[in-house]
């Protein structure tokens, strides 16, 4: 069995490694009860995308809420279904939290604008 710590070989019925001490039997439990999601697969040379689609996906998700126009929320949501970095995951779940609420502020604002300008028309 060879060492995930130092990368030295060690006996297959060995509990510890001999180089560096690493507990086997405690990382074999950490396996079983905590899973660890792995990258999502793609092509050779869209390495990158594992990392720029999440960040991108926060990106437009926080420009939909500061310029509230649907058009970034549905971007935000295009970048969102693409493939992700699984240590990535978490800032996109964030951006697209935050591309819905852009989709809330840019209802809003249309709201506001229809109702001022029923106010212009018809208030005089």
């Amino acid at each position: 069995m060879k060492c995930i710590r130092c990368g030295k070989e060690s006996s297959d019925d060995a509990l510890v490694c001999d180089e560096c001490g690493f507990n086997f039997k405690d990382h074999e439990m950490y396996l079983k009860y905590i899973k660890v999601k792995e990258d999502d697969k793609v092509g050779i040379g869209k390495e990158s995308d594992l990392i720029d689609n999440p960040i991108m996906t926060f990106v437009f998700g926080l420009l939909s809420i500061m310029l509230p126009f649907f058009l970034f929320s549905f971007i935000a949501f295009r970048f969102f279904k693409k493939p992700t970095k699984a240590k990535l995951i978490p800032l996109k779940n964030v951006g697209v939290v935050l591309a819905y609420l852009g989709i809330l502020a840019s209802i809003l604002v249309v709201i506001y604008a229809i109702i001022s300008f029923y106010d212009i028309i018809y208030m005089g």
